[in-house]
């Protein structure tokens, strides 16, 4: 495997350390594709996943959303920091194929809920 690039530990409700690694992509040999892997250890079943991408940013980004996904599928068992049980911090990551222009919307949408759930001191 290639170096890791980013980690992010947890601990379970019973303090039990859970680590997340994302390995810096690689180019695929003679393919044109580049392959990124991350990791997840300290949960009842060990994951590892490959995302395989047309370039790095795209191996990158599709192992970073398997990664994400996988640690929320968790997160109601995890803590990130002193944060309260069930919150991972682990970004919102959304395929988009649609316009930009309502990808600018859907920004706004969630950058206002994030305001209002901060405003009434959730």
């Amino acid at each position: 495997m290639t170096e890791i690039i980013a980690e992010r530990q947890f601990r379970t409700h019973e303090g039990a350390l859970v680590a997340a690694r994302i390995y810096a992509p690689h180019s695929m040999g003679q393919s044109s594709e580049w392959s990124c892997q991350v990791e997840i250890e300290g949960l009842e079943a060990p994951y590892e996943y490959a995302a395989i991408g047309v370039d790095s940013f795209q191996a990158l980004y599709l192992a970073l959303r398997a990664l994400c996904a996988h640690i929320d599928e968790a997160a109601a068992t995890l803590m990130f920091l002193d944060g309260r049980q069930g919150d991972a911090g682990t970004p919102l990551i959304v395929p988009w194929s649609s316009s930009p222009s309502l990808k600018a919307e859907v920004y706004r949408l969630i950058e206002a809920k994030i305001r209002e759930e901060l405003e009434a001191g959730r």
